[in-house]
């Protein structure tokens, strides 16, 4: 069964602190330059920014695929900079991650697709990824994955065999399998039309609200920060420019964010 995250005291009222975060690829591209924010617990917080501008180098610093160059990442009051690697996997047990371009496993049916997301798990080292052979609590939980975001009935069917939302949902429901206190998801509906966009972040909500999830979420359209998200961090170029409530971007904040020629396009 997946349970609710329960909000833990004054101690833990911030999930995530980043501070002075920096990252310079081999290459030389600095991406992210000197970035400080706190995620509180229970938010669903949106990031913002044109394309290159950070984003997504900041979700992938946090749970450590990408290294920040410098910096502090402390995820639960401990700082992951300092961790090994092995530490590290236990912690990403903790930590969701849904990705643009879904990242399933297409000739295998969206049960075993969901199922990899506990491969992570100590105990899932037993090779049922690769033999097909899948614990029986472990089905049972994808079932309900599956019934959380809506596709049940799509579990034995290939997972090319489904639309681009479909596939986003499989991707959502894998990430449950873990129950994540914290769950990334980056441009999560940005192949995604209008109404499927909606209805996928309409899961991250039902995510956020009714499980107490905490959301870190990098999106364009602010329409979609502005109905969905309850807090908004900004970049641009790899800096911070702004950080607060969505209401309180107005059209200069959105000029100074995407540029004096840039327009606002609405997702309903």
């Amino acid at each position: 069964m997946i349970e609710r995250k329960a909000n833990s005291g004054s101690a833990s009222e911030h999930i995530v602190r980043l501070k002075n975060v920096c990252k310079t690829y081999p290459n030389g591209t600095v991406a992210l330059r000197d970035v400080s924010f706190d995620v509180p617990r229970g938010s669903f917080v949106a990031v913002i920014g044109l394309s290159g501008s950070g984003k997504s180098t900041l979700l992938r610093c946090v749970n450590r695929l990408h290294e920040p160059s410098s910096g502090q990442v402390v995820f639960n009051n401990r700082d992951i900079t300092q961790l090994s690697e092995r530490e590290m996997r236990s912690v990403r047990r903790e930590i969701g991650m849904i990705f643009q371009q879904f990242n399933l496993v297409k000739r295998r049916d969206v049960l075993s697709n969901v199922m990899m997301g506990k491969l992570g798990d100590k105990e899932g080292t037993f090779g049922g990824g690769v033999l097909g052979r899948w614990p029986k609590e472990w089905e049972e939980l994808a079932h309900e994955c599956l019934r959380t975001v809506g596709i049940e009935d799509k579990a034995r069917v290939r997972a090319d065999g489904l639309s681009g939302g479909q596939q986003q949902r499989v991707a959502i429901a894998r990430s449950l399998m873990q129950n994540p206190s914290l769950l990334l998801a980056d441009e999560p509906v940005a192949s995604l039309d209008p109404s499927t966009s909606n209805s996928v972040m309409n899961y991250l909500k039902m995510l956020n609200e009714d499980r107490g999830m905490t959301v870190v979420c990098n999106l364009h359209f602010l329409s979609l920060v502005r109905e969905y998200s309850t807090h908004v961090v900004a970049l641009k170029a790899g800096q911070k420019v702004f950080e607060g409530r969505p209401s309180e971007i107005n059209e200069q904040w959105f000029q100074d964010i995407y540029g004096e020629d840039a327009k606002e396009v609405e997702i309903r």
